[in-house]
């Protein structure tokens, strides 16, 4: 079976993917993808994720309480108010977290012995791989959600693909985790 132009763009890109891999290196993946804009992204989100597990603890319930009464806020907006209160704590308390995690694995995969060089070249280019596995998988979700001739001329394209490019289209695990939420 032949490769379709899908195939040999992947292949390129998996080339790129190993050369910024090792050129990159690990440590230099995580700052570019945790510093600066990307950074207060993936902030954002854990905050997003931690904001449902802080508020069902009764010391935060408690803690919002006391804030709401000492403020005098009546019970409907004080529902907002102590919320973006806690969201706003909550972010500053994960950018900090994140700085000193990220400094501390760029530290450590910086140290200047071969092993560690092997290692930060070997891990740069596997999480560049994930980081493009990712923005690949994104980047098909939303031609699926807008679907139409644009999803009908992806989807050929990819049809008979050697590298079984049809198959991930058709079987997108953000497609399942989409299709989940929606039904619940």
């Amino acid at each position: 079976m032949p490769l379709v132009l899908a195939d040999w763009i992947l292949i390129g890109v998996i080339a790129v993917v190993i050369i910024l891999g090792l050129v990159a290196g690990f440590s230099g993946g995580l700052k570019f993808f945790t510093c600066g804009i990307f950074g207060i992204v993936i902030s954002v989100v854990v905050t997003y994720f931690l904001l449902g597990v802080v508020n069902s603890w009764q010391f935060v319930i408690d803690l919002l309480a006391r804030l709401n009464d000492a403020m005098g806020i009546e019970e409907t907006a004080a529902a907002v108010v102590d919320q973006i209160i806690l969201a706003v704590i909550l972010f500053i308390i994960v950018q900090i977290l994140r700085a000193i995690i990220v400094r501390c694995l760029v530290g450590l995969f910086e140290i200047n012995n071969g092993f560690m060089k092997f290692l930060n070249k070997l891990l740069g280019i596997i999480f560049m791989a994930a980081v493009v596995a990712a923005l690949g998988l994104i980047v098909l979700q939303v031609i699926y959600w807008v679907g139409g001739e644009t999803a009908e001329t992806v989807r050929e394209a990819f049809e008979g693909s050697l590298l079984r490019l049809d198959w991930v289209y058709d079987n997108n695990p953000l497609r399942t985790m989409v299709d989940y939420f929606t039904a619940a």
